[in-house]
């Protein structure tokens, strides 16, 4: 009797690619038929390679970000089709199915590698095969030979391609199943198999009327049909199963019978219900991460109201002793930045939940660059930068946001400044290229290395020797500009020769195509102080309170002041302010019932209610306008443009 092959030729030699790795992916060993389909030879893999390196890009991300995880949690991944590079280039498309296993003291991955084409090949077969085996029973004494040899060889791809097969002959209702179906199901009895009755009690039965409709829908229209379905086990539990396959009909075109592949999906349904479970706990971490920012930027802009209002007392009394100037100096750049570092996080939080709204309107960029370099003066001249501008004598008009276009330029102008040693030079550029509006800020500063170029606009990201010469921030400057500018439907790209190169970004946004009407953004005329007002403010931050009151006085105006809802209605009924500064977050009723309490009295119909909140997104500005408010100011409040709405109300004689 001729002896079998042995172990080590059975290995070598086997019909699929069979390769043990570390759970790193250093390949530990491979066979011959892996190796000879890739076009490598045994030592350029054995550890020298790794598995993922053999991915394409694509493999070696969903590797990282699916199989890998996959394989950690569950131990085994089966039925994954990825493409892999062979030693010339060439891309061979391969079904893997992996296990891992604890050997000694470590663990391995061992892999079964069958080519793709192979696998479709065996279903194409698979279908001819049948079908010719099902026509052959029409004619049973001429075909059954023909049939025996179809069926062995249909048995052969379907062990092969480990799929179960059914079929049923629509004539006399018997349903025909091979081994592997019953391995699946562990039925055995063919009381469970007899009818076609017996075989759909075997399904559950809430996909039982939609599994025979499908059929019934597939012999009608001639068609293929897909459906995934429970199956009964003896395991006592139920099988998530996907069955393809269709009709075989005459010459006469009359249906025969209905057959089908069967495939166990339940672990690929348990790790898709994983991937979702993963996915949504992603999701909601992104959102509280956004809801935590959102609050974040409220409570800090609390501590700033009241310091920003106790810096501009400062100003008004001009104080001539040298320490106290330095030091109101001193404080009002730290309040500034801190404001600035607030709002920031405010709109990339907005920009992310995609609630920020755009006030577009036609504006000249040529003259908004000339806006945000007057906001941004002051932080270059200090650096010892030399800023070159270069723009047309002509306008750009653009569709636009004009604060949120000046927040792209100061913010890039910023961001060039911090990372720009004294000294250096900044060159900002505005001018057109055909039906795009081109700004450019080059700088001499760091540079960006060539791999973090693709990184510079993500949130919190900032390179090493960014961190290490930066004059603070959180690194959401970028990824704001890139926010606000795909806002306008526009783009920004980064472009860096390396590092101690400098940087440039530029920012490309549409040309406006409509009717030219535009008014100028730049104030004429500072408003002088507002006529005395009778001013009531109402907050429970009671040094915001205190420090605004005292402001307001300094600047000729009557206050009165409370801490609570109630209270400030009180006295507001006693006081009879002109104008209520009312803030939103109170200890017993919030601002909006106590703007809609002074609207309802007879006393409260024309004061000039002002909402002041650290809360400051659209939707805010919405419900303040809907409880009655006039107007809505984000804490900190600007001094200056509280004195300006001031003044607009007694010029206008609005409401009062």
């Amino acid at each position: 009797m001729d002896t079998i092959p042995d172990l080590d030729s059975s290995f070598e030699f086997a019909a699929c690619g069979l390769v043990t790795t570390e759970v790193n992916g250093t390949i530990r060993r491979a066979n011959s038929t892996f190796c000879n389909w890739l076009g490598f030879s045994t030592d350029e893999l054995i550890e020298n390679k790794k598995l993922h390196e053999l991915f394409t890009i694509g493999g070696r991300f969903f590797h990282h970000t699916h199989l890998s995880p996959l394989l950690e949690m569950q131990g085994s991944v089966t039925e994954v089709q990825m493409d892999l590079i062979g030693k010339k280039g060439i891309v061979v498309p391969m079904l893997i199915n992996i296990v891992r296993q604890e050997h000694g003291t470590g663990h391995y991955d061992q892999l079964a590698f069958f080519m793709a084409t192979d696998r479709k090949k065996f279903e194409s077969e698979l279908i001819f095969a049948r079908k010719s085996a099902e026509e052959s029973l029409v004619s049973l004494n001429d075909t059954k030979k023909e049939l025996q040899e179809n069926r062995d060889f249909l048995s052969i791809a379907i062990r092969s391609a480990r799929m179960s097969v059914w079929s049923q002959h629509i004539g006399t209702n018997r349903v025909w199943w091979n081994p592997e179906l019953e391995k699946l199901t562990g039925l055995t009895d063919n009381e469970y198999w007899g009818t076609s009755e017996d075989f759909y009690n075997l399904i559950h039965k809430d996909d039982r009327n939609i599994f025979t409709a499908k059929l019934n829908k597939a012999i009608k229209t001639k068609s293929d049909y897909n459906i995934q379905f429970r199956l009964q086990s003896t395991a006592g539990c139920w099988l998530t199963a996907e069955s393809r396959g269709r009709a075989i009909y005459s010459e006469a075109g009359v249906a025969i019978s209905i057959f089908g592949i069967v495939i166990d999906i339940s672990e690929r349904k348990e790790a898709e219900r994983k991937l979702r479970d993963l996915n949504q706990q992603l999701y909601t971490a992104d959102r509280r991460k956004d809801e935590f920012l959102a609050t974040l930027g409220h409570e800090l802009r609390n501590p700033l109201a009241p310091m920003q209002n106790v810096l501009e007392i400062m100003r008004l009394k001009k104080s001539k002793d040298s320490f106290i100037q330095w030091s109101s100096k001193m404080i009002e750049r730290h309040v500034v930045q801190m404001t600035h570092l607030v709002d920031d996080l405010m709109e990339t939080s907005r920009i992310s939940q995609g609630i920020m709204v755009l006030r577009k309107r036609q504006i000249d960029l040529v003259e908004l660059v000339q806006v945000a370099i007057e906001s941004s003066q002051t932080l270059i001249q200090e650096s010892n930068q030399i800023l070159t501008i270069k723009s047309p004598n002509t306008p750009i008009i653009i569709d636009a946001d004009s604060t949120r276009i000046i927040q792209i330029i100061s913010n890039l102008l910023t961001n060039a400044v911090k990372y720009t040693s004294d000294a250096g030079k900044i060159c900002l550029s505005v001018y057109q290229d055909g039906d795009e509006a081109v700004l450019s800020v080059l700088d001499s500063g760091i540079g960006i290395p060539a791999d973090e170029l693709s990184n510079v606009f993500n949130m919190f990201s900032q390179l090493t020797p960014a961190l290490e010469r930066s004059q603070g921030g959180l690194g959401i400057g970028l990824a704001l500009v890139q926010g606000l500018v795909k806002l306008h439907g526009g783009s920004i790209v980064a472009h860096s020769e390396g590092e101690e190169k400098g940087s440039e970004f530029i920012v490309r946004l549409p040309i406006s195509h409509a009717p030219i009407e535009i008014k100028s953004i730049i104030e004429k005329d500072t408003p002088s102080l507002a006529d005395n007002k009778r001013i009531l403010v109402i907050d429970d931050n009671v040094d915001a309170t205190d420090s605004l009151s005292l402001l307001l006085e300094y600047s000729g105006h009557t206050t009165d002041k409370a801490y609570d809802g109630m209270s400030g209605f009180k006295i507001a009924e006693e006081f009879k302010p002109e104008i209520i500064l009312l803030d939103i977050g109170l200890p017993d009723i919030n601002g909006y019932e106590v703007a809609q309490m002074v609207r309802q009295a007879p006393w409260g119909k024309t004061i000039y209610l002002i909402a002041t909140t650290g809360w400051g997104q659209d939707k805010d500005k919405q419900l303040a306008i809907d409880a009655g408010f006039d107007k809505h100011l984000t804490k900190p409040i600007n001094f200056q443009e509280l004195n300006s709405l001031l003044h607009t109300i007694v010029a206008k004689d609005i409401k009062l």
